[in-house]
């Protein structure tokens, strides 16, 4: 019997620990050093090809003078949740709610239920959203519920956390599916003042069924 219970106690907590895999690749920014800012690649859009890897956009945009979302990016010690690291996004200027958007793409996500989370603090009290997007979804789509996540940021740290089932997402939509944190996302016009800063950190992807 002891061997017994001792062996469940293994499975329950191996299934434990599998469950809380996070599938996304250094969710909490360990792995850059401070200051580091080129995973700013590219401001077109384009999510395909860099799986595993943090990226952010602020878009270029075509009616906007000059680029619709404007600000910087970088690694800082200054101010995180866990570890040593965290993101700090300045906003200098933004004309839509989806300008500005800190995103990855996974390889192969198996189907199932999960639960997204992430750390989130700014300057000013402001929108952020988190989505989960196909493959098959445009860069500049939109999550829609149950797949978005709609929060206010504070000048305090806060976890969010939404849960998404993708069981009835297809191979080629869960291949390089994406999460995509927007930042100041209101439904209307972005609310200023402007510079606004965030700072994000520890965001994960784990199956939960």
């Amino acid at each position: 019997m002891k061997q017994v219970l001792l062996a469940l106690t293994f499975c329950v907590g191996a299934y434990a620990v599998q469950a809380q895999t996070n599938l996304l690749t250094d969710g909490g920014f360990e792995t850059l050093p401070a200051g580091y800012n080129k995973f700013i690649v590219n401001n077109s859009g384009k999510t395909k090809g860099m799986s595993g890897k943090w990226q952010m956009i602020f878009a270029k945009g075509s009616n906007c003078e000059g680029p619709c979302g404007q600000g910087t990016a970088s690694v800082v010690t200054s101010s995180k949740v866990g570890g040593n690291n965290a993101v700090e996004i300045k906003i200098e200027a933004q004309t839509n709610r989806n300008d500005i958007r800190l995103f990855q793409s996974i390889n192969a996500v198996p189907a199932g239920v999960y639960e997204i989370s992430f750390y989130v603090k700014t300057d000013q009290v402001s929108p952020v959203a988190i989505d989960i997007l196909k493959s098959t979804q445009p860069s500049t789509n939109n999550g829609a519920a149950p797949y978005t996540g709609n929060f206010t940021a504070t000048t305090e740290w806060q976890q969010f956390k939404l849960t998404v089932d993708i069981s009835d997402w297809t191979d080629e939509e869960r291949n390089e599916l994406r999460i995509s944190i927007r930042l100041n996302n209101n439904k209307a016009l972005p609310t200023g003042p402007f510079p606004k800063t965030y700072w994000v950190d520890d965001v994960s992807l784990v199956k939960v069924q």
